[in-house]
């Protein structure tokens, strides 16, 4: 087992700061066509050295290896990493650790192949890594400078990968550390315990055997085989509680040098101040706390008596921002909009699209809506939505089917893959969703409603109708939570509705909101699902859509502004959803009976057609015995009523015998629904015409006429 050594860092003015090199570049020193630096690096002991990246390729630093001795068990690492000079611009390679928290090994592969096996070998060392990657099986990772580094890197580009394989050098050190590393992952990170994975080396492997080196000759193993079989973290170490107990005291012991006030601005790193709910942000974890949870966590850290929260919020540079959103329009971390400081916590999801056939995607769309126009309308939906996260459509498809199975879950889950689990509601009731507590809108954007079915009540109907509709328009959203402050959220969530119900909501066909559509009601057997659900499940299909939803040319950019496409489907729910009042006159009124007879005895009023509210609203109640609200029968009037003249007056006044003068609505013959639509409706042009001609006193004189109406007036009809 060899020793690592440590070295000091070269001091640097604080002009310097940190930068990341250029895709592929290395400090001169390691260009190895020049024989000078051949041989100065042999002198200094060079053994190897390797480059470590961000996820898009660009150098974060150096790992130089050294041996120290002629025996090569003494090794020291020294860490190349490049600054720049703020003051003049300078640029330079410097023997000196790049910032903490540093990246880990092997990033860009990792990210070019997460969608492919989505595991992850983590192993000590880069010697193994590298070995290990030559075999192109599963993407490797490991950390620099040795076992009690580990800790001292950032470990999040894993989270997002299903299962972390921790492969330790079979030696009680690299044990240690990757015990470490599995508290960290699971503590600090959130990693279920279930997706970290141990390979247990096998007892009659060599001291400190790891991936770079061959199996025993005697071994009926290979190393594949060990690693594939790595079995659950918690089942392989029984005991781990008792050992991350063990390290906590340790960590805490070796903590206790160093002073509080800089322990506490090193956390403070990670952290955002947001003043309108007096909260932390750890952005890093994407997580807010509360300033009482912080204190309590880090009660050992009081500086001078003086709570944590406080000392950290008295120091000027410590990071601040008045509110926080996830926009996807902005760069991760703190931004000013027009004057506004906002934290952004937005993370873009890790798919990475592929071209592939669509056919499986296609032919569902076009299965559900029984509509080549309707299926390409909501796939330009679907990709408007993608391709301008960050920006808000003004309606939303209602989709309504009484049959279930018939592929909506499908479709649901390929846009869940495409926008990542962290910014997709894919499975909201919409009782959650109007509900007091509605902070699931939080870093949404977009979100699947199912179960839309509000009440058999018409009132309760309509008001629960109204409580989505600002979801849906409305740019900001004042979020309710549970002992946290109120505050509004910049709302940039689309939606699409779902409902099993044919008179699931209550719109009217002025609806601006919904664009409604009755899907298929053929279930289709398995037969049909089993190859798409391989497809997406097995062969990437999400990605495929990805690829083609972000690609895809939106036909009318400008539609999403405007109101939602009118269908047929929307008038017959509009229709469904009406109040039973306007129901019954209507029904009278296409009868001409009730409150609409055209012919009566001494006793009642003939309908001429025009109405004023307050006697129809007697004659429903009174007369009809109907129980309802004058406001109810004031906005049929309103919703049936003509113009008079002008496109706009929708009521006239009009003088009674008694010298009364209500305004009256105009209301003309219906057309016949048998009649030749090309031919002249003659009643109501006739009506229409003639009251529009007469004055407030031949109105007066026309809507008081009991038994038959006889034209009397000057002109001829």
């Amino acid at each position: 087992m060899s020793t690592i050594k440590d070295y000091k860092d070269k001091k640097i003015s604080e002009n310097w700061k940190y930068v990341l090199g250029d895709r592929n570049e290395e400090p001169s020193t390691f260009d190895f066509s020049n024989e000078r630096n051949i041989k100065a690096k042999k002198a200094k002991g060079y053994a190897d050295h390797y480059r470590y990246t961000d996820q898009e390729g660009n150098t974060a630093f150096i790992v130089e290896k050294q041996y120290t001795d002629d025996s090569q068990q003494e090794k020291k690492f020294i860490l190349h990493s490049k600054w720049k000079n703020v003051v003049n611009g300078q640029k330079k390679w410097i023997a000196k650790k790049a910032p903490e928290p540093r990246h880990i090994y092997n990033l860009e592969a990792i990210k070019a192949a997460n969608n492919k096996v989505n595991k992850v070998v983590v192993v000590e060392g880069e010697k193994a890594a590298r070995a290990y990657a030559k075999r192109k099986l599963y993407p490797v990772t490991t950390w620099s400078c040795g076992s009690y580094c580990v800790l001292k890197n950032d470990w999040s580009p894993l989270v997002e990968i299903q299962d972390i394989i921790l492969c330790p050098d079979n030696d009680a050190l690299g044990v240690g550390a990757m015990n470490k590393l599995a508290m960290h992952l699971h503590e600090d990170l959130g990693v279920e315990l279930d997706r970290i994975k141990w390979v247990d080396i096998p007892e009659d492997f060599p001291e400190s055997w790891d991936l770079a080196d061959p199996v025993p000759k005697n071994s009926s193993i290979d190393t594949h085989t060990l690693v594939s079989r790595a079995a659950s973290y918690a089942e392989v170490i029984e005991n781990y509680k008792e050992i991350w107990d063990e390290i906590k005291v340790k960590k805490i012991k070796k903590e206790v040098d160093i002073s509080k006030a800089e322990r506490l601005l090193t956390k403070g790193e990670d952290l955002i101040y947001i003043e309108e709910l007096d909260e932390f942000l750890d952005l890093k974890k994407d997580k807010l706390i509360p300033l009482k949870h912080f204190d309590h966590s880090n009660l050992f850290l009081k500086v001078k008596g003086e709570n944590p929260s406080t000392f950290l919020l008295k120091q000027e540079e410590f990071k601040r921002a008045y509110t926080f959103e996830y926009n996807p329009k902005r760069p991760l971390g703190i931004v000013e909009v027009e004057g506004v400081t906002r934290a952004n916590r937005y993370k873009k999801p890790n798919i990475v699209g592929r071209v592939g056939d669509i056919k499986h995607w296609k032919e569902n769309l076009e299965n559900l809506c029984e509509d080549e126009d309707r299926a390409h309308q909501n796939e330009q939906y679907f990709a408007w939505c993608l391709q301008n996260q960050g920006d808000k459509a003004n309606w939303t498809p209602l989709w309504i089917s009484t049959a279930r199975g018939i592929g909506k879950n499908y479709v649901t889950r390929i846009l869940t893959d495409c926008y990542g689990i962290k910014n997709i509601r894919p499975n909201l009731k919409y009782k959650n969703v109007v509900g007091k507590f509605n902070s699931w809108i939080i870093g949404a954007q977009f979100a699947v409603v199912n179960e839309i079915f509000i009440s058999k009540n018409y009132n309760k109907k309509m008001e629960m109708s109204e409580e989505i509709k600002d979801l849906i328009t409305e740019p900001y959203i004042h979020i309710e939570e549970k002992f946290r402050r109120g505050f509004d959220y910049p709302n940039t969530c689309n939606f699409i509705l779902i409902s099993n119900h044919e008179d699931c909501m209550n719109i009217d066909n002025g609806e601006r909101r919904y664009y409604v559509q009755k899907l298929a009601d053929k279930i289709r057997p398995r037969e049909y699902w089993k190859p798409k659900w391989d497809w997406v499940l097995n062969d990437h299909g999400a990605a495929v859509i990805y690829k083609h939803l972000m690609e895809l040319k939106i036909d009318d950019p400008d539609m999403y502004k405007d109101r939602a496409p009118v269908t047929d489907d929307m008038k017959e729910l509009a229709d469904s959803a009406d109040h039973p009042i306007h129901k019954w006159l209507d029904e009278h009124r296409a009868a001409e009976t009730g409150p609409f007879r055209r012919q009566g005895s001494s006793e009642w009023k003939v309908f001429n057609f025009m109405v004023v509210a307050a006697d129809l609203y007697r004659a429903v109640t009174g007369g009809f015995k109907q129980e309802t609200a004058f406001d109810t029968v004031l906005d049929w009037c309103k919703k049936r009523g003509h113009d008079w003249k002008d496109g706009k007056t929708k009521t006239k006044q009009i003088r009674l015998s008694n010298g009364e003068r209500p305004r009256a609505y105009l209301l003309p013959p219906l057309a016949d629904p048998e009649a030749d639509p090309k031919l002249p409706n003659k009643a109501r042009d006739y009506w229409l015409e003639m009251l529009r001609t007469k004055t407030d006193t031949e109105l007066g004189t026309i809507y008081e006429t009991k038994g038959t109406f006889k034209n009397t007036f000057k002109k001829n009809y």
